[in-house]
């Protein structure tokens, strides 16, 4: 694995994020049956508290700082840097049981599989940052192709 592979995969991972994010946001990716469906879904227990402002305050602050430090990781990543990599593991492994408290989430077809690609680019990237040749560029901070 080249230098240049690694990096493109993490932009395509990067590029396959921004893809889904943009069609989530356009109108019309489901049936009107579905999303009635979908709002008749009890809230998440996060929200059902009487502190729910407080605690999605909370939540939010929680969560641009897990984004800061994922822009930060991304880019140590990116770099080839040892923190970099070892941000980026750490992030991923703490954002896992943040999927137990969004509650059910909506997709359409097209953003699913954005969404699916840039999980599956992600976690080739941290596996190569790990196990393969590129592992020990990384460990001696070699930066060089």
């Amino acid at each position: 694995m080249t230098i240049s592979r690694f990096r493109a995969l993490l932009i395509a991972s990067f590029l396959s994020l921004v893809a889904a994010l943009v069609i989530g946001l356009l109108p019309g990716g489901y049936s009107p049956a579905l999303a009635d469906a979908y709002s008749s879904e009890p809230s998440p227990w996060l929200q059902m508290d009487d502190r729910a402002p407080i605690a999605l305050l909370l939540t939010l602050l929680a969560v641009l700082t897990l984004l800061a430090a994922a822009v930060a990781g991304f880019i140590g990543l990116f770099l080839l840097t040892r923190w970099g990599r070892t941000l980026s593991l750490c992030l991923t492994l703490l954002g896992l049981p943040l999927y137990l408290v969004l509650g059910p989430i909506l997709m359409s077809p097209l953003e699913a599989m954005f969404t699916e690609a840039s999980t599956l680019l992600w976690g080739a990237c941290l596996a190569l940052a790990y196990c393969s040749p590129l592992a020990t560029r990384i460990e001696a901070g070699a930066t060089g192709p």
